[in-house]
């Protein structure tokens, strides 16, 4: 949570020296005590508060009722998050709560960040009792704002279920020095983290550590524990480099580098106070590269803590245009064709709030995700929430983790493993240094398992592995959920969800395309490590194929209400490959009369072609024909022989 100043206009009035309207000294102050209080408000001006207290100490010393000289006093102690900051304030209201009667909102909101939910809402109520002015519009959303959050915790802390049961990484991942802001591949076995505060020559003098922030690597063995951080080689520096995000393959980082005053971004070149970059793994060298500036997404903001999507296609990030002091919103950009990002536009839902959002964690499921936030209702001054990827594209409404991830004070850097509900992230519980802890998510808050999906795209007729696109798209919603290149034997890596239906597509320059539908099931019934080989036939006059996931109404031409994977699959294919004409052929069963069928293939044939047509496919390139139950693939006899007849095709005409 950001320092929230007691008030403008008390500040106002207590550095000019002039009393806010109706105010009424318990008693006068001692002149001593006022040029000691005169003083402070010049040590404050200028940014000395260590100096400014000492004054205020000598000015209470004579007058313990000061009253301005206790609000200042208690403003010095917010300002540096001094541990008796709550009891300052609280001495201040009651000498005189109606010098600023808002200021039991300011000790609300102390007490909150403090884990004091009861003493919180007492306070408030005190501002109640107080009959005071009416309250500016700001000062009512930030008091609402303070009230809902404390309410919040007090209903929680109530409720009787068993908190998380969090617990530290075992293995040799946690040190003496600070773990914090890690990012998983898709195997989940892999970390890169960012790690500081070496405290041994040893630790020091290691190959790859340079100094400051650097990234490190740990694999998760087969006992289920972690390894000893390893340093990353090429990226660090000896500038300061952290909160990285990995793409599925590993093969990707983006990170946040910052500039310092003396030697701005050192050996890279940034924007604003912090900016992104991307670094790329380099096989026959074995190390990343030092990382190039994001463009676009950056400003003369402060842009950090990515995350990026398994296909590296999609990222979020926490975005302060004002700077890191100032709140943040999490925003989104996509990579575009030239490998370049789009400019950023703020996280579409319910998100984002007028207070601070960060710490975003992009789950492979490409449809939860999981942030920190000080906006929406929690425990304290930061919470992590999760948010589920709705129909239209937004975001919904949050959901708190709960205690034991959460807590009054500020968490965040939650990552969540890609084949289920355990959660890590970094906390100072345990050794008071900054560690990895872990912890078993509820059901509510949990991704989709996922799995890692491996396969390698060649030609049907020589066996040559191709250059291709692959992509998973949810049928429900006809939302790609990944989308990834498989580049010639190498292959690709791409998420698989669980629990839905699916399509996997593949295309290449001078192929068909290929596609399959799936229902894919959760816990033991998901497919966790498959690997496939899709074959594509080459683009040849006369050839033929079933378009797969297409769905009308029964009996009728007219599309039914769900995605149309194949029609779009097909769209994008005549759009990819502009030389190509087709002919959409309509087949039927044998289940009603022979001219009704007929009519009835044509026409679905004709719906296909206006699909086409609405997508920007020229109807010159199209010709339709229908075939009735003329042309079985199948026995009509039995239901499933039917559906298979119940097809349209398509052929290749040049």
């Amino acid at each position: 949570m950001k320092t929230t100043l007691l008030s403008w206009g008390l500040l106002w009035a207590l550095v000019v020296g002039v009393a806010p309207h109706g105010l009424a000294q318990i008693k006068e102050p001692t002149r001593k005590a006022q040029k000691e209080y005169q003083k402070a408000l010049e040590a404050y001006r200028f940014l000395s508060p260590n100096l400014a207290l000492s004054h205020l100490d000598e000015a209470l010393d004579r007058s313990p009722s000061f009253a301005e000289a206790l609000f200042l006093k208690a403003q010095i102690y917010q300002d540096m998050s001094h541990p008796r900051q709550e009891e300052a304030l609280a001495e201040a209201l009651k000498v005189n709560a109606t010098m600023f009667p808002h200021g039991w909102v300011t000790l609300a909101e102390i007490q909150w960040n403090l884990g004091k939910y009861e003493e919180g809402l007492q306070s408030l109520a005190r501002l109640e009792a107080l009959s005071a002015p009416r309250m500016t519009e700001e000062s009512e959303r930030r008091r609402a704002w303070v009230e809902a959050g404390l309410t919040f915790a007090v209903e929680a802390m109530a409720e009787e279920e068993v908190a998380l049961e969090a617990e530290a990484v075992q293995g040799g991942l946690n040190t003496d020095a600070l773990e914090y802001y890690g990012a998983l591949d898709l195997s989940g076995t892999r970390m890169v983290l960012t790690r500081s505060g070496l405290s041994s020559e040893e630790q020091r003098t290691t190959p790859g550590v340079v100094g400051g922030e650097d990234f490190f690597e740990s694999m998760q063995l087969e006992d289920g524990t972690w390894s000893p951080p390893v340093p990353l080689r090429g990226v660090n520096t000896p500038m300061n480099e952290g909160a990285p995000t990995l793409s599925g393959d590993g093969k990707t980082m983006v990170f946040t580098a910052c500039a310092t005053p003396r030697d701005g971004y050192g050996p890279r070149r940034g924007k604003g106070s912090c900016d992104l970059f991307e670094s790329t793994w380099d096989e026959s060298t074995q190390q990343w590269s030092l990382g190039v500036n994001l463009g676009a997404p950056n400003s003369a903001g402060w842009e950090s803590q990515p995350a990026l999507s398994s296909d590296g296609n999609l990222l979020v990030f926490a975005r302060g245009p004002k700077g890191q002091l100032e709140p943040s919103d999490l925003v989104v950009c996509h990579r575009l064709a030239n490998g370049g990002w789009s400019s950023p536009r703020k996280l579409a839902g319910k998100v984002n709030t007028p207070y601070t959002e960060e710490s975003p964690f992009l789950h492979p499921d490409g449809k939860t995700l999981y942030f920190s936030s000080d906006g929406h209702p929690g425990f304290g001054q930061l919470d992590v929430f999760m948010s589920k990827l709705q129909k239209d594209g937004a975001w919904g409404e949050p959901v708190n983790l709960g205690r034991g991830v959460n807590s009054p004070g500020k968490d965040n850097s939650l990552m969540v493993m890609p084949r289920g509900g355990v959660a890590m992230f970094a906390t100072t519980q345990g050794s008071g240094n900054l560690d990895f802890w872990q912890v078993e998510l509820p059901e509510e808050v949990k991704p989709i398992e996922v799995a890692t999906l491996r396969g390698v795209v060649r030609d049907a007729n020589t066996g040559q592995a191709l250059v291709a696109e692959v992509a998973i798209v949810d049928l429900s919603s006809g939302q790609t959920v990944s989308r990834t290149s498989s580049e010639g034997e190498t292959g690709f890596v791409i998420p698989l969800p669980g629990l839905g239906s699916y399509s996997f597509e593949a295309s290449a320059e001078g192929h068909l395309f290929g596609m399959t539908t799936y229902e894919q099931g959760g816990g033991i019934d998901l497919n966790r490590s498959p690997f496939v080989q899709i074959e594509l036939m080459p683009i040849e006059v006369g050839q033929s194929f079933t378009l797969e996931a297409i769905q009308f109404e029964s009996g009728l031409s007219k599309f039914s209400e769900n995605y149309q994977a194949g029609c779009e699959r097909l769209a994008q294919w005549m759009l990819d490959n502009s030389g190509v004409r087709i002919r959409i052929v309509g087949h039927t069963d044998n289940m009603g009369s022979v001219p009704f069928n007929v009519a009835l293939s044509l026409d679905r044939a004709a719906a296909v072609e206006g699909f086409l047509t609405e997508r920007g496919v020229s109807a010159e390139r199209i010709e339709t024909q229908g075939d009735g139950p003329s042309n079985p693939v199948a026995d009509n006899e039995t239901e499933e022989g039917r559906a298979l007849n119940r097809r349209v095709e398509v052929v290749i005409l040049d």
